[in-house]
């Protein structure tokens, strides 16, 4: 039914969309109508009935779209007007509504891709249909919801309908960063939701006009590259996103060495504040790849660039009365909690205070389990909360694993009333929620591995009920304690494990995890997964520097596509087939895959190869060559003409060779960045 003022302010001069309104009567009431563009929006309150089985209580955003063929601006318009001030407080976060003249299965299709909203088309013929029954809509919704497991969402939580339970670190961390002009540490294990603090605080900041950024520190364009050029990413990245986000520019200087980056940063952070009269704030991902004996093979070089990186943020950071700040996140907080490096004072010491990610609370753990429950078709009962929170140490992944199996095996599919699931139905499945969660505990215990050794044996033997050695050990290293509590992994001031499905692993597979993960300790990159280095004593200059290049690119090749996608062979080798040509000698690349690995099928590619390699993955490699996706195919295209010398002992010119070392020098002078 529509609402008297909104039909006589809106309705009333469009009678076919009163038409369509009217016919959602089974579950709403319409109270408003506008335009956007070539669409049109309203407003729908659900009634009683579906706020009970779906939990609706704000009114629902509809959108109307006449035309005969619908297109990805469906979603672009619901995205604006769900966060335009006048109504991104009164709309649903999740269930939208999309009433349409167009080719159903394609405007699913377009509507089904939005990950972070539910979106359901109807037809203007099927909401017409007088044959379509009374639970239409409500079946629309239960069936929708039906599809997907929002408990088992295992990426970052990147939208705030879902984001739970950091409400207040997020607020804290605000407040900090924009009006106490403080710099934090974030710190927890694996899967503790620090990524989605990060995201949240990305979201707020951006909404108030504020510049900020960002930066996975794991990403081979910063943790690969030396301490200056890290910085002028960074730079280059706050000057776009002022270009693309806030419709602004400033004339920033770039062009970093080590000699002149101290002061052109702080000029340039100084020219990107004035077009923002705001603070600038940098979130800093993965903080370990970047700092000392932490940081692996790809990025050793950071033993000593972590000092003058962070001593030049730090000068900045003075130098403008606190209007560059920062907050870094990651596992291990050696960057921010000691004193020095290198005999050289931490610039960051006491800079950045560390804050850990504290365990879900049960009232955390009702308002997330209640909120997907509700869409999802299932109500939990209320002996299920102190259960969950208890039995997964309020670790907000762990749970919403849990309520996933449950779910999956107990939910129906009834568009009048909610599935009720009781504690029982979490303890008959308890074998089954413990293989569930079973790869996420490894990936949680993964960091203690790479950046605990020593802790991660502790675990071990108090696992194992070793008392003596562990009195011990806990009376010259108390401190343990209170990071195994930081982290959730032992209650606090006891030895009691917070997840028993944590122990259980320790006990019984801890050890052979740990020696499985040995070669990749504190994220050394095996040896056994890059490609080898032969012999090029006998061969020529041209052949040898050739030879030396190939190499580097092979490498480079390797250590980027293997951190981007975590040694992933399949992953890698599609990355690379898909960049090669085909040839008579070679008609499907894929095939030089069959039984061999990434590291040996690259040693057979040749100069074009690898060009071509470099350039299908130009997003991946673009960081090592500065960007310069021109000059990088003219000097790799001078290289492998040069092939045709030493391939068939043909004389090189002087300028041929001139030419071919100018090229030479400016690719080394880039893959130098690679370790050897």
């Amino acid at each position: 039914m529509i609402k008297e003022n909104a039909r006589a302010a809106f309705f009333k001069n469009y009678p076919d969309q009163a038409r369509l309104a009217d016919a959602l009567d089974e579950g709403f009431d319409v109270t408003f109508g506008a335009t956007h563009g070539d669409k049109f929006f309203w407003l729908a309150a659900p009634k009683s009935h579906l706020n009970q089985r779906f939990g609706l209580q704000n009114e629902i955003l509809v959108i109307y779209s006449p035309q005969p063929k619908s297109d990805a601006r469906l979603l672009t318009v619901i995205e604006q007007v769900s966060r335009s001030p006048d109504f991104r407080h009164r709309v649903d976060k999740v269930l939208f509504f999309v009433i349409h003249c167009g080719e159903k299965d394609e405007t699913d299709s377009i509507l089904e891709s939005d990950s972070d909203r539910v979106v359901i088309g109807i037809t203007s013929q099927e909401l017409l249909n007088p044959g379509r029954g009374s639970l239409f809509l409500r079946s629309k919704i239960a069936a929708r919801f039906g599809k997907i497991d929002l408990f088992g969402m295992s990426s970052p939580i990147g939208a705030d309908q879902y984001f739970f339970g950091r409400e207040s670190l997020v607020q804290e961390l605000i407040q900090n960063c924009t009006i106490k002009n403080q710099s934090v540490g974030l710190f927890g294990l694996r899967k503790t939701g620090k990524t989605s603090v990060l995201q949240a605080v990305l979201r707020r900041l951006e909404s108030q006009d504020i510049l900020v950024d960002y930066v996975d520190c794991q990403s081979p364009g910063i943790h690969a590259a030396r301490w200056w050029q890290a910085l002028e990413n960074i730079v280059d990245r706050l000057s776009q996103k002022l270009i693309n986000t806030h419709k602004r520019s400033a004339k920033t200087r770039l062009a970093y060495d080590q000699y002149n980056c101290g002061t052109r940063f702080s000029q340039d952070i100084s020219l990107l504040l004035e077009q923002t009269n705001a603070p600038v704030v940098l979130l800093l991902d993965e903080i370990e790849y970047i700092t000392p004996h932490l940081s692996g093979t790809l990025g050793r070089h950071w033993d000593e660039d972590f000092i003058p990186f962070w001593q030049t943020i730090r000068a900045a950071h003075q130098e403008l009365s606190g209007k560059l700040t920062f907050i870094v996140a990651g596992v291990n907080p050696s960057a921010v909690e000691s004193t020095s490096f290198q005999s050289a004072p931490n610039p960051i010491f006491q800079l950045a205070q560390p804050k850990y990610l504290s365990p879900f609370s049960e009232p955390d753990v009702r308002k997330m389990i209640r909120f997907f429950g509700r869409y999802s078709g299932v109500t939990f009962t209320e002996e299920v909360i102190p259960y969950l929170t208890h039995q997964f140490g309020g670790h907000p992944f762990l749970i919403r694993l849990a309520a996933s199996e449950v779910w999956g095996r107990n939910y129906e599919n009834d568009p009048q009333r909610l599935t009720e699931i009781d504690l029982s139905s979490f303890k008959s499945l308890n074998s089954e929620i413990s293989e569930r969660i079973h790869q996420p505990i490894k990936d949680i215990l993964l960091s203690l591995v790479w950046w605990y050794p020593e802790e991660y044996e502790l675990l071990m033997l108090i696992a194992d009920g070793e008392a003596a050695f562990v009195e011990e050990y806990l009376k010259e290293v108390p401190q343990s304690l209170v990071r195994f509590a930081n982290y959730g992994l032992l209650r606090g001031g006891t030895r009691d494990f917070a997840i028993n499905d944590i122990r259980e692993f320790i006990k019984t597979e801890g050890e052979k995890y740990k020696n499985e993960l040995s070669p990749f300790s504190r994220s050394e990159v095996s040896p056994e997964l890059l490609p080898s280095v032969p012999d090029l004593k006998e061969l020529g200059r041209l052949f040898e520097k050739r030879c030396e290049l190939e190499i580097m690119l092979r490498r480079a090749i390797m250590l980027y596509l293997g951190m981007t996608h975590s040694w992933d062979e399949n992953k890698i080798a599609k990355d690379i087939a898909q960049s090669l040509t085909r040839r008579t000698d070679r008609p499907n690349p894929n095939a030089l895959f069959v039984g061999r690995k990434a590291k040996d099928v690259v040693q057979d590619l040749y100069t074009l190869d690898l060009k071509n390699v470099v350039l299908g993955n130009w997003k991946v490699m673009a960081p090592l060559f500065g960007g310069h996706r021109q000059r990088f195919e003219m000097n790799m295209d001078t290289i492998n003409v040069a092939r045709r010398h030493d391939g068939h002992t043909k004389p090189v010119t002087h300028g041929e060779m001139e030419d071919f070392m100018n090229s030479y020098g400016w690719l080394t002078r880039h893959l130098e960045k690679v370790p050897a």
